[in-house]
């Protein structure tokens, strides 16, 4: 496409397109306007009549093949064309807007257009993935509002839907008025002859396509040709593998799956949607190889043998909820009743993928609780008999009560004790070697992610029993909320030390020996431990807050404790008061977040002894990070031709290009079926809010290898919600939102503890949005984030 402006495109496309229509406009030059304005605002009204108009800039520089100033200059909307002086005031806005940017704006044009009211949609529509080339039709939307700006100013509320559509793939998708958007998008493409273009459109009654501008996408230079060429290929790789993986699988329950970056243990929350292959395999390997199973089993789970939880999709990691099902499931239950539950949820999550990091509240049963019948009701209903109920329900209780009373390997004191011993091992050396790492890594599964992941567990029985107090009635929303922030964990120890660190009362040293090992990304060896972080306790130029007082301790009341008592008595939980159950709850969360500690200690070092080992042989930590844990291992055990430096060397290289290629690729949060490989509709994730408090404050995007920065009072984003952030805490933040997390999630319990408003998970593209605002406006007692730019 050779440089041309906006009004000039449009001129030349009219009567040369038949399946776009371009609303009715005219242009002139500032030139023009600024020696006549009279004739000009005459020419205006006479073409047009009485209807609203749109005045747009259409300056040289705006469209230009290799550089854009897309939205660098005014347009004004809502013109009355009978209203003279308001047709002037538009042009005026316009002129204006060019003159701070160039020296003459005279030759520049503007358009004057009429404008579309009551559209069923509007957006903008690139022809290949803005950021990396990847020939994806990408389609960003608003079809609520019936405007035609609200995408291309930002509005966080309407533009927060968006289409990819893989350019090879047009034949799988359903919708008919984006077949009819494509349609003319692809004519549009032949007589521009470009396949890069940026398009602003809007589509009326009728589905009748409209073509408010189109330009070049300038941003090709930066695009890696080499891996678009490849996506093609990857796409069909992954076709294949997820057309098995939905297939029925013998000794696991239930017909079909369905795949998802967040439930479960939420890959995309710890390691990222696109994670580097060492971030990758270290938490496969730690966590969902086999820890997983082994954890549930020690609960009295059923478990799906040799199962590993967590697959790779080009890279992106996808939990096989099929497999979470059934591990939800008490192992004794029949086999018949286990499939119908595992297919009634598969289905409920397809139907509902909007509720794909909420599973385990939302779509399964877990675990016993006081509304369970309700739960049957809404999350069973017809898929099991009346008989076939009660026998479910007396299975899960059964599963349940010696978990609540501390008993069998599964229980909480039970996984203490395997933590403590973890605890209490003095970590290797970094000395250049990797001979040890194997026995780490092994310490680490055996004493801290098996025991960790039956923590996990019962944190989420304890979550879900505290609910169910309160829709029985016993606890009211805030009681919940006093019980959490009454519960002290290691992350309120660490807030303690931390605040007395940066008042000067606290030692480095002591600190340091304690917390240092902490990461923001606890599988990420590019991101710094506390104690490699320069001027760690120097986060904030102003005094540090007071410590609270500790949070007071939570009590029943006689008219609570006497109606909890009659609950556990009528369910005939044996051995279990009311103090044993809020004690078991207290113990539960804090354990989880004790556990999360300890290991993570473990895994700190296994990155820093791949670190150095690295740095013994020659590689960075950036060329480390490419390269999977099993190589790593291996070139301790197996000889080769090559040195350990260029084995691994090409390895990384590798594994380099391919993460290139993951990055590009773009899969749905939640797929369960092949068509979703090619058509993505990103799910608008409805977040998690915790507390019912509001709060309004400026804006700060904090990543997992930026240094601590000062954020008292303001509201914090972050990606990934790693325990590693748990810094953040030492300050008064306003409040906190991420992009991925559950309701149980370590964040959730973060804010919960600390009374901090907060929305966690708010899904990729609504992160995206806040993440450009200045200032956010929280209320989580309605639900609502007013994003202000």
């Amino acid at each position: 496409m050779k440089k041309t402006s906006k009004a000039q495109t449009l001129i030349s496309l009219k009567g040369g397109i038949s399946k776009f229509d371009i609303p009715d406009f005219l242009s002139v030059t500032v030139k023009e306007y600024q020696s006549s304005s009279s004739s000009v605002l005459a020419l205006i009204q006479k073409q047009f009549g009485e209807v609203m108009l749109v005045i747009r800039s259409s300056a040289s520089d705006e469209d230009g093949a290799e550089q854009s100033n897309a939205g660098a200059y005014d347009s004004v909307l809502n013109v009355d064309s009978t209203d003279a002086e308001q047709i002037r005031r538009a042009l005026d806005t316009v002129v204006a807007s060019y003159k701070p940017n160039k020296r003459n704006a005279t030759e520049d044009e503007i358009i004057v257009q009429i404008m579309l009211c009551d559209t069923t949609m509007s957006g903008v529509i690139f022809t290949h993935d803005l950021n990396t080339g990847a020939p994806y039709f990408v389609i960003n939307y608003d079809d609520v509002s019936g405007l035609t700006n609200t995408v291309t100013g930002g509005d966080g509320e309407y533009a927060n839907r968006t289409l990819y559509i893989h350019r090879g793939a047009t034949g799988s998708l359903r919708s008919e008025r984006f077949n009819t958007l494509l349609d003319a998008v692809q004519e549009l493409e032949q007589v521009m002859n470009s396949q890069f273009l940026d398009i602003e459109f809007a589509l009326g009654a009728g589905l009748k396509p409209f073509l408010l501008q189109v330009r070049a996408i300038t941003t090709q230079p930066n695009w890696n040709r080499a891996v678009t060429r490849r996506i093609d290929q990857a796409l069909a790789g992954i076709t294949r593998f997820v057309r098995e993986r939905f297939r029925p699988c013998a000794g696991v329950f239930g017909e079909r799956s369905v795949l998802g970056q967040m439930p479960d243990w939420n890959p995309a929350e710890m390691i990222g949607r696109a994670p580097r292959a060492l971030s990758f395999s270290l938490y496969r390997r730690l966590i969902t190889d086999s820890a997983w199973r082994q954890a549930r089993q020690l609960m009295g789970y059923a478990i799906p043998d040799g199962q590993p939880l967590m697959v790779s999709l080009a890279g992106q990691p996808f939990i096989d909820t099929r497999l979470s099902f059934h591990s939800y499931l008490p192992a004794d239950l029949p086999d018949v009743i286990a499939m119908s539950l595992v297919n009634a949820w598969t289905d409920k999550l397809r139907a509902h993928p909007e509720l794909h990091d909420k599973i385990e509240f939302d779509v399964a049963i877990t675990t016993f609780s006081f509304d369970l019948d309700d739960k049957l009701d809404r999350l069973v209903a017809d898929a099991l008999t009346p008989q076939q109920r009660v026998q479910f329900r007396e299975s899960v209780k059964a599963m349940t009560l010696p978990l609540l009373r501390g008993e069998g390997p599964g229980s909480i004191p039970s996984a203490l004790a395997s933590i403590q011993r973890l605890s209490e091992r003095t970590m290797p050396e970094v000395d250049g070697s990797a001979m040890g790492l194997n026995k780490l890594i092994e310490d680490c599964i055996q004493f801290g992610t098996v025991p960790f992941a039956v923590l996990a567990r019962h944190g989420f029985i304890a979550r879900t029993i505290l609910l169910s107090l309160a829709e029985r009635g016993i606890f009211s929303e805030c009681d919940v909320a006093r019980f959490q922030s009454s519960v002290k964990t290691i992350a309120g120890d660490l807030v303690d030390d931390m605040r007395k660190l940066q008042a000067g009362e606290g030692d480095y040293s002591w600190f340091m020996e304690r917390y240092g090992h902490l990461r923001p990304g606890t599988y990420d060896v590019l991101s710094p431990r506390y104690d490699q972080m320069q001027d760690f306790s120097v986060g904030q130029t102003t005094p540090p807050p007071k410590m609270d007082a500790a949070p007071a301790p939570f009590q029943l009341g006689p008219s609570q404790r006497d109606a909890l008592e009659g609950l556990l008595r009528s369910e005939q939980l044996d051995g279990v008061s009311a103090n044993t159950l809020l004690d078991y709850c207290a113990d539960a969360i804090a354990g989880r977040e004790y556990g999360k500690f300890v290991f993570t200690r473990s895994v700190s070092a296994i990155l820093e002894i791949i670190a150095g080992f690295g740095e013994q042989h020659g590689l960075s930590r950036e060329e480390m990070s490419h390269i999977p844990i099993e190589y790593i291992l291996e070139s301790t055990i197996c000889s080769a031709e090559q040195s350990i430096e260029e084995r691994l060397r090409t390895i990384s290289e590798a594994e380099a290009e391919r993460h290139v290629l993951t990055t590009a690729i773009r899969l749905p949060q939640v797929l369960f079926d092949e068509a979703g490989v090619h058509v993505i509709p990103f799910q608008v994730s409805q977040p998690n809010f915790i507390t019912a408090k509001q709060t309004s404050a400026e804006v700060v995007l904090l990543g997992t290898h930026d240094a601590m920065v000062s954020l008292d009072g303001k509201i914090v984003l972050i990606e990934n919600a790693d325990p590693g952030f748990d810094w953040i805490f030492s300050q008064r933040i306003a409040g906190l939102m991420t992009k991925y997390g559950g309701a149980n999630s370590h964040m959730a319990i973060r804010c919960a503890e600390f009374g901090i408003p907060a929305a966690i998970g708010c899904g990729e593209q609504r992160f995206e949005a806040f993440s450009h605002a200045s200032r956010i406006t929280l209320d989580c007692a309605a639900g609502l984030i007013r994003p202000l730019h």
